[in-house]
């Protein structure tokens, strides 16, 4: 039997009423105290240092007692103009909303403007200056990165020399290039290609557009031609003069518009569109091309902070990331991935192997999994891990915790009820976190908790795109294990699928080999298209491979855009991007599964990790309509705090960002209420403590730190 040990009383979770926490039936513990051993299994191991998130701002601006929200023009210009008056907020709102700044200057200005529209403007100035000192994502002048390292005592330097960093704004990168595209004469010696995303079924030819759709048009003998003479990079005076040759009687400029056509719908595809691994759009394009302003308009910050963490704080990391590891809900991948495995082993059997364009073309192989063509997951059948985290909300709520410890028998009895153990790790992912300590001293002394934010799915998602600031933050993900121990690791290479989201998808090539989808590549550049690739199973697990050598390949895949929104990133690239570890745990952050639907859900902790906070949910139908007054509005609204346990500091939830909301404030309040008029639910978070960021001199942060697996 392990030793057992009391738990530091620092550690010990207490709810509101400082009781210890309850667990149903046989989870409840039957000793009054706490217990934990001192050993950790750790599956999972940092790798090389982290990625430190922070506020380039300690304060929010000054801000006025707020208008009640039926007041005058006249009252909100007058709450507007001193908080614009603060030059350095003016100037980082600016950069994130161009449009907001113009029409604040133009409420201030004089202009005649209505009350409702100066009071969303108010609003919208309001929400930013929340923002502003208490979020640490990175985004614009708002907050910026730096690397975090690990060992000896914690030690912590942050100037005010942070390094500004501006790039080429890329939707304006993409009008200018589709002008240019369109004109014959300046395009003449610029080389284009066929798009690797083309297909080719049933007499048309088929190519993503923007978001989810798909364009398609006939396979004439125009089209055919096209995609035979520019399979490899060609000139387009060279192209157009092939096509004349072949079709005389067209006309040039009939036929310097079809090529334009085809560039504007991406059959073709041009090299002034520039790939994935250059950090920023304008380089491919013409001097002059792009006005000041938009070769400056997308900003990131590289801090001028130096951070070292104590090697208990990794500890801690590689501790909540095993945890999580063994808590997911699909311990040997997804039901989408599993049925595509089992339908392949039918199709073509253990040990074959098939071309990626014959495997995913729906007629002559088996098209791709389902729900990628839509921009959700299909429902999950209740599960026994279901039922027993009801329970435990349930029993939380009904005895009035804030706070549930999971133990290892708890944690024991989660991992087998997801289903069937994994036979393989998943090779590597990144946790997000914020370390909570008061003080350097009290971190060093272990008196810290760290606070689970997220878990991405593989190593260099949230920082890939920040390797052109951090090049050694990029050298840490050369050697990454795989799922197959004789596989080896190559860069997915791709443009999102809506413009907006360019640069989350660009990240410098730091893996010798590349494989590049839908790009302009030269043949020179020897990186692998999906015609080079091939699909295989392997006891019961697919895997990717070169299909000239054989070799096994997995993909590291340097964005954060979501692959379930399909509408952001060709399927293609997600079934590149998930192939290789479809059969491994799917690691995220925690899941409640159907609880997540309960009105209320505790905060679960292990060890010195809050795994996930105490959440409410709150329905908009739950409290007056719009024709109540404020006051009516707000008193029902603590009304309903009162009852439910929600403290006064809340986080509200939109996506995967969180505002940080005090709603005894009428600001907040009337931030929550727009909130709920546009939205059916509002979702709460308890916020960490006051003092939480106290190490970090009160700065908001949060730390990346990729996870390999232990083999």
């Amino acid at each position: 039997m392990r030793k057992l040990v009391p738990e530091r009383l620092h550690d010990l979770v207490a709810n509101r009423t400082g009781k210890s926490v309850a667990c149903p039936n046989e989870w409840m513990p039957r000793i009054g105290v706490w217990v934990m051993t001192r050993s950790r299994r750790r599956l999972y191991r940092r790798t090389g240092t982290g990625m430190l998130r922070a506020a380039v701002n300690l304060q929010a601006p000054d801000l006025p007692a707020w208008p009640r929200p039926d007041a005058s023009t006249k009252q909100w210009r007058d709450w507007l103009a001193p908080v614009w008056a603060d030059a350095t907020f003016r100037e980082t709102v600016t950069g994130a909303s161009p449009d907001l700044a113009r029409q604040v200057g133009s409420i201030l200005g004089g202009r005649p403007v209505k009350a409702r529209r100066a009071r969303r403007a108010a609003l919208a100035v309001a929400r930013y200056a929340i923002r502003y000192a208490h979020r640490s994502t990175p985004f614009g002048l708002f907050a910026g990165v730096s690397l975090v390292g690990f060992g000896g005592s914690a030690a912590v330097r942050v100037g005010d020399r942070h390094v500004v960093v501006r790039r080429a704004d890329p939707v304006a990168v993409d009008a200018a290039i589709r002008m240019r595209e369109a004109d014959a004469a300046l395009m003449a010696d610029v080389e284009v290609r066929v798009n690797t995303l083309a297909r080719v079924r049933g007499g048309r030819v088929y190519v993503p557009s923007q978001g989810a759709s798909e364009f398609s048009m006939a396979l004439t003998a125009a089209v055919s031609l096209v995609l035979d003479a520019a399979r490899s990079p060609i000139r387009h005076a060279d192209l157009v003069g092939k096509l004349a040759a072949e079709f005389p009687d067209v006309g040039d400029d009939r036929t310097a518009a079809f090529v334009a056509e085809l560039l504007r719908t991406r059959l073709l595809v041009s090299q002034l569109r520039a790939p994935a691994t250059l950090a920023d759009p304008a380089d491919n394009l013409p001097t002059g091309i792009l006005a000041a302003g938009e070769l400056n308009a997308a900003v990131d910050v590289r801090l001028d902070a130096e951070v070292r963490l104590p090697e208990t704080v990794a500890v801690e990391l590689e501790t909540a990331a095993t945890v999580l590891a063994r808590l997911t809900t699909c311990p040997t991948g997804t039901r989408a991935w599993t049925h595509y495995a089992e339908r392949f082993a039918d199709r073509f059997g253990e040990g074959a192997e098939v071309g990626l364009e014959q495997l995913i073309d729906p007629d002559r192989g088996l098209g791709l999994p389902e729900g990628f063509g839509s921009v959700s997951e299909p429902p999950r059948p209740m599960s026994r891990r279901d039922r027993l985290l009801l329970e435990l909300a349930g029993t939380a709520a009904v005895e009035g915790r804030r706070s549930v410890i999971l133990t290892e028998a708890m944690i024991e009895e989660l991992e087998a009820s997801a289903g069937e153990r994994p036979t393989v790790l998943a090779p590597h992912f990144e946790v997000c976190a914020q370390v909570h300590a008061r003080s350097l001293t009290a971190l060093d002394a272990g008196d810290f908790r760290l606070g689970v934010q997220t878990v991405s799915r593989a190593a260099g998602t949230m920082t890939g795109r920040f390797w052109y600031l951090l090049p050694q933050a990029a050298a840490d993900h050369v050697d990454l294990p795989t799922v197959d121990p004789g596989a080896v690791q190559a860069q997915l290479s791709f443009p999102p699928a809506r413009i907006e989201a360019d640069l989350l998808t660009r990240a410098p090539q730091v893996l010798p080999r590349l494989v590049s989808v839908g790009e302009f590549r030269h043949d020179e550049d020897q990186a692998l298209g999906p015609g080079d690739l091939a699909v295989g199973l392997q006891d019961g697990r697919l895997y990717l491979a070169i299909a000239a050598t054989g070799e096994h390949v997995e993909l590291l895949t340097p964005t954060a855009i979501n692959f379930v929104w399909n509408n952001f990133t060709p399927p293609l690239v997600r079934f590149l991007a998930e192939i290789s570890r479809a059969a491994t745990p799917q690691v995220t952050w925690f899941d409640w599964g159907a609880a997540w639907t309960l009105p209320y859900t505790p905060a679960l902790h292990h060890r010195r990790s809050v795994l996930t906070t105490a959440r409410w949910q709150l329905r908009a139908r739950a409290l007056p309509d719009r024709h109540a007054s404020f006051d009516q509005w707000g008193e029902h609204l603590h009304s309903w705090r009162t009852r439910a346990g929600v403290p006064s500091c809340v986080l509200l939830a939109m996506d995967d960002q969180h505002l940080r909301l005090d709603l005894t404030r009428d600001m907040d309040l009337d931030l929550l209420r727009a909130h709920l008029s546009a939205f059916p639910v509002a979702i709460f978070h308890e916020p960490p403590p006051a003092d939480a960021d106290g190490w970090i001199g009160g700065r908001a942060h949060s730390i990346v730190v990729a996870m390999r697996a232990n083999r």
